[in-house]
């Protein structure tokens, strides 16, 4: 197969159009020219856009990233050659959704279809390989140059070595097999670890039934053995309400009439205080002291008797008229006598004698009469007449105040025994309250009560496990039917434990063959590729091994350890991988009518000389094959500018 030209309506691509020819074709583009849009366009053509794609970090899905720049929807089309003739494939664009999934093969030039080719395996059936295949073999990108294996390309190398049966692939029928066998065991997971959890499930699930079973019977006589209690307790209960309702009755109509007669005994009391108080204070000592009433009487007593005889001693009032009958006299001798001077001037000096003695006697005698008075005020503050009989109002005051403390006494005495039996009757009342308090009391009938209500509230809690237990019992079901079901899980578990064992055995023996397999098909295929990475580093490598993955080894000319493909530079690592592709693709792809070899920038970390030596080995391997060649170096170009084999193209 080999293309002949392609239009594209694809990312930058906006109508143009690539013209190729036979054999080694190098086209020419400088970065962000479209070279990477124009491959991945031919793939595109070939096998359509993988619809299925997503986006992931940093890369986004070939239906979003290649959607044309002018917003028109994807279209293209691409004439070649193959052993069905010319042919013209086209492919557009009739649902957004579905980018190029619009499809036709027509002979070039005419409306005629082709009737091979159909968009799912157009690719397929020109290529001879599908996509997988193609893309890690025949199209190579810079960035995509290493070796991985799929089952398809797995197909097709180990087809070289057997019977060209491709419809077996050992990496699919160990997929296959270790699919089996992580189905029945994986780690934890698988119907192994399943079943046997299940079956642990099933034994935990019986043991717990069972035992259920026997807390229920252990709950079951327990509540026979605190009920019996319980009936006991409540019958001590009974009783002792009985008593304590009894004693307290008694005991508090006792206090109460304790009280009653105590009310009574200080009332009387009381009374009886009352009347001494009463007669003392009548008294005019009201509510002195003894000591007190007699020395106030003894005093008072005394101050009357000083009072009046002071009285006494005052002189009267008659004796100032002594002087007056002396001065008449006086006055009438001086008429009779011839001495009546004298005798009037006596009589004058005697005038003036009564006159001041009158005055002064006159203030004595109301000196006296306050004197007197205050001796009756004293007198009649005690209701006597004289103060003899004041002793007679103390001795009668003694008595008095004597009987009043002999009251005071006894209503001392009454008040404290009143106090006393309302204190008795207060502690009968608490008692009684306590005794009649039949669930919170200090007593036996509510400690009684208590037992029979804890008894009560040990048998609910019985009653409710053992409920609780029967509702698990049920739930978890049928223990003849979990007995049953583990007897089938240890029959299934047997099986798949052979099971395991036959697939363990199986991939070793696929293993095996495989190794026998590889052993025939890797040293041609390592022969091959270690021809051609010679060619390209001019002879520095002559051996080059491979593992079943296309891990590479390449050993340097005179050394004896090989190199993993890790430890060379960039640009070798990239012309073993290359060596190793284009191995592939003269191995295992078909030869009759070879499908072309795309090569995008694959070459940009060659250095000149080995660059020139790939061209070489390209140019050589282009006589059998059309090989396209996209680079941003003009340089490729340069090495055959008189070659009129390799065809340079321009696409700037």
């Amino acid at each position: 197969m080999k293309i002949k030209k392609m239009t594209a309506y694809f990312g930058g691509l906006e109508g143009r159009t690539l013209t190729l020819g036979d054999g080694l074709n190098i086209i020419y583009a400088p970065n962000e020219s479209g070279k990477s849009t124009w491959c991945a366009f031919l793939r595109t053509m070939l096998y359509g856009v993988n619809t299925a794609q997503r986006a992931k970090a940093g890369q986004k899905p070939d239906k979003v990233k290649y959607r044309p720049w002018s917003g028109a929807p994807m279209s293209g089309s691409m004439e070649l050659a193959c052993d069905l003739g010319p042919v013209t494939l086209r492919r557009w664009t009739e649902r957004a959704n579905q980018p190029m999934q619009a499809f036709s093969a027509t002979v070039t030039g005419t409306e005629s279809a082709v009737p091979e080719l159909v968009s799912d395996t157009a690719g397929e059936t020109l290529t001879g390989m599908p996509r997988e295949v193609f893309e890690r073999s025949a199209f190579i990108r810079q960035a995509g140059i290493e070796m991985t294996n799929e089952p398809e390309l797995d197909r097709r190398i180990s087809a070289i070595a057997s019977s060209g049966d491709e419809e077996v692939s050992f990496l699919e029928t160990e997929a296959r097999l270790k699919s089996w066998q992580r189905h029945r065991r994986s780690g934890k997971r698988g119907a192994i670890p399943e079943l046997e959890a299940q079956m642990d499930e099933a034994r935990r699930t019986l043991e717990s039934i069972r035992g259920d079973a026997e807390v229920v019977t252990a709950a079951e006589g327990e509540i026979a053995r605190l009920e019996s209690e319980q009936e006991a307790a409540i019958l001590r209960m009974q009783e002792a309400r009985a008593r304590q309702r009894k004693r307290a009755l008694a005991e508090l109509a006792e206090a109460r009439g304790a009280v009653q007669l105590a009310e009574e005994k200080q009332k009387a009391a009381e009374r009886a205080f009352e009347e001494a108080e009463e007669a003392a204070m009548a008294t005019p000592y009201k509510d002195l002291g003894v000591e007190e009433a007699a020395k106030r009487s003894e005093t008072d007593r005394a101050n009357a008797e000083e009072l009046l005889r002071l009285a006494d001693k005052l002189p009267p009032v008659k004796l100032a008229f002594i002087p007056l009958a002396a001065a008449v006299l006086a006055f009438l001798l001086a008429i009779v006598l011839p001495w009546h001077v004298e005798c009037a001037g006596v009589g004058c000096i005697l005038m003036l004698l009564f006159v001041v003695m009158y005055t002064r006697l006159l203030s004595i005698q109301r000196t006296k009469a306050d004197t007197l008075a205050q001796r009756q005020r004293i007198l009649d503050a005690y209701g006597v007449s004289s103060p003899e009989e004041i002793d007679g109002l103390l001795a009668d005051y003694r008595r008095l105040w004597q009987a009043r403390q002999k009251a005071e006494l006894r209503l001392e005495d009454a008040e404290e025994a009143l106090s006393a039996a309302r204190e008795a009757q207060h502690a009968a009342e608490a008692w009684a309250v306590n005794a009649l308090d039949f669930t919170n009391g200090d007593n036996e009938a509510a400690r009684a009560g208590q037992e029979a209500e804890a008894i009560r509230a040990r048998i609910t809690r019985l009653k409710e496990r053992r409920a609780e237990a029967e509702g698990r019992a049920r739930a978890l079901g049928d223990p003849m039917a979990l007995e049953s079901e583990l007897a089938n899980g240890e029959r299934r578990r047997e099986e798949l434990l052979s099971q395991e064992r036959a697939l363990t055995l199986a991939l070793d023996t696929l293993r095996d063959a495989d190794a026998e397999l590889q052993q025939r098909v890797s040293p041609r295929l390592a022969k091959r590729a270690q021809e051609l990475f010679a060619a390209l580093t001019g002879g520095r490598y002559d051996e080059v091994t491979l593992t079943r993955d296309f891990a590479a080894k390449a050993r340097p000319a005179g050394e004896a350890v090989g190199w993993e493909a890790d430890y060379l530079s960039a640009g070798a690592k990239d012309q073993l991988y290359l060596a190793l592709r284009l191995a592939v693709c003269e191995l295992a792809l078909p030869s009759d009518d070879p499908c072309p070899i795309v090569l995008d920038d694959a070459l940009v970390n060659f250095d000149e000389e080995r660059m020139a030596l790939a061209l070489v080995l390209l140019r050589e391997m282009a006589k059998e094959r059309q090989i396209l060649l996209f680079t941003c170096h003009r340089r490729e170009g340069e090495y055959f500018r008189h070659d009129r084999s390799v065809t340079r193209i321009d696409a700037e």
